[in-house]
């Protein structure tokens, strides 16, 4: 056992959490290392329950919104169940799309990387799409205290947060959101852990990491040039 593997023996779960906000390198080199999959996927799931069941009654407002202004005719007693089916479903499909984002995603910068010439282990790449993922999941839970504060459901910290009201809908607000700063922030991070655990180039791994989200952005583009 060399004295690297040694020491991140060491490193408990909880310094890996700390260490991607105040010393990324660092959370980096470890979790390509020696790769947590369970464990963070656990914090990730109970963050998500957290920071979205909080947020049903906004849920439960965006959907009687909706229904009001459907021009279907609907009696009382089916009302309060669409309301009610609507906001569960939107808050679970919320924690589901938060839960297994980052599990896509390192299936996906593994997929990139290895057509790019990678070495590394998919499971040392997801290893550190989670540990990365850590931010996302802070910047969610702040997201929530101004949601929860302002009571609009459409904040975020991204330029999409300028527009006017009554943009909230179009594809130019969720192309401006997907620039958000925790968003932006993650990918850096996860870039630099796959550039160690993949041993690829800072350009590869800019294009493992990034590729998929600028591609993703692109489309948001395409379609805010057909509006």
């Amino acid at each position: 056992m060399d004295e690297n593997q040694s020491k991140n023996e060491q490193v408990s779960f909880l310094t890996r959490i700390i260490d991607v906000f105040i010393a990324p390198k660092r959370a980096m080199k470890v979790a390509s290392e020696k790769s947590i999959i369970l464990g963070f996927l656990v914090v990730i799931a109970i963050s998500a329950m957290i920071i979205y069941i909080p947020q049903r009654p906004m849920f439960l407002k965006m959907t009687m919104t909706a229904i009001e202004n459907s021009k279907e005719a609907i009696s009382a007693d089916e009302v309060d169940t669409l309301i009610s089916g609507g906001a569960n479903a939107a808050m679970f499909l919320s924690m589901f799309y938060f839960i297994c984002t980052p599990l896509f995603k390192g299936l996906v910068v593994y997929a990139v990387s290895t057509i790019l010439g990678g070495k590394g282990k998919l499971k040392s790449t997801v290893g550190i799409v989670l540990n990365a993922y850590m931010i996302m999941m802070i910047g969610q839970a702040l997201r929530m205290i101004v949601v929860l504060a302002t009571g609009n459901p459409y904040f975020s910290f991204s330029p999409a947060v300028f527009l006017p009201v009554g943009q909230q809908t179009t594809p130019l607000f969720s192309l401006l959101s997907a620039v958000d700063i925790f968003a932006v922030w993650y990918l850096a991070v996860s870039m630099y852990g796959v550039q160690i655990a993949q041993k690829l180039t800072p350009v590869k791994a800019f294009l493992a990491v990034f590729g998929p989200w600028l591609m993703m952005l692109s489309f948001g583009l395409a379609g805010v040039s057909g509006m």
